[in-house]
């Protein structure tokens, strides 16, 4: 009799694990689209380019939570503090969903190199996927995205600028600042 409970139990246990890991988000992913369209209606120019990275305008309302429960990792901000935003109080507000919180703070007119290199080797941290990328309006997230695809990920300049132009790239001067970093740092692929 004890052999039949103590096989009930280590059964039960198992199943129970089984299914809580079905449940988990990491172990059952959404698919781009699927979080894509949970996200639209709090970030705005959402869109999720893949399993790594989705990008937008800045989020609002319950983003940080859907994002947190559909399985992201992390949240990188590009707003600076003088643009309205209480960067405390977003931190706190990620952070308190179990999302690490990465803040570079780049003035669209004025990019430096150095902020590129710090995006890069955040976004190159695969611990940090998946990650919503966003700024106020996604025009900083394109330039930003667009040097990723070329520099790390060996994609053709027109092609990430195409992309680039879909998460919300429309500054020249940003556009200029991308074209110029790749231009420096491009590797032979």
């Amino acid at each position: 009799m004890t052999n039949l409970y103590d096989f009930t139990a280590a059964a039960v246990i198992f199943f129970s694990t089984i299914t809580l890991a079905a449940e988990s988000p990491k172990a059952n992913p959404m698919r781009p689209e699927q979080i894509q369209q949970l996200l639209s209606p709090d970030v705005p120019r959402v869109l999720c380019l893949d399993e790594n990275f989705a990008t937008g305008g800045q989020p609002t309302g319950d983003a940080y939570a859907k994002a947190a429960a559909s399985g992201f990792s992390s949240v990188l901000s590009l707003r600076t503090a003088n643009e309205g935003i209480d960067l405390a109080r977003e931190r706190a507000q990620v952070e308190s969903k179990k999302l690490r919180y990465f803040n570079i703070p780049v003035n669209g007119s004025s990019p430096r190199a150095e902020q590129a290199d710090e995006f890069l080797r955040i976004a190159r941290d695969k611990t940090n996927h998946p990650m919503l990328v966003n700024c106020s309006t996604a025009n900083r997230v394109g330039a930003f995205m667009m040097i990723l695809r070329v520099v790390e990920q060996g994609w053709s300049e027109e092609k990430a600028l195409e992309e680039a132009i879909k998460i919300g790239l429309r500054g020249e001067e940003l556009k200029k600042f991308a074209k110029d970093y790749i231009a420096s740092h491009k590797v032979k692929w």
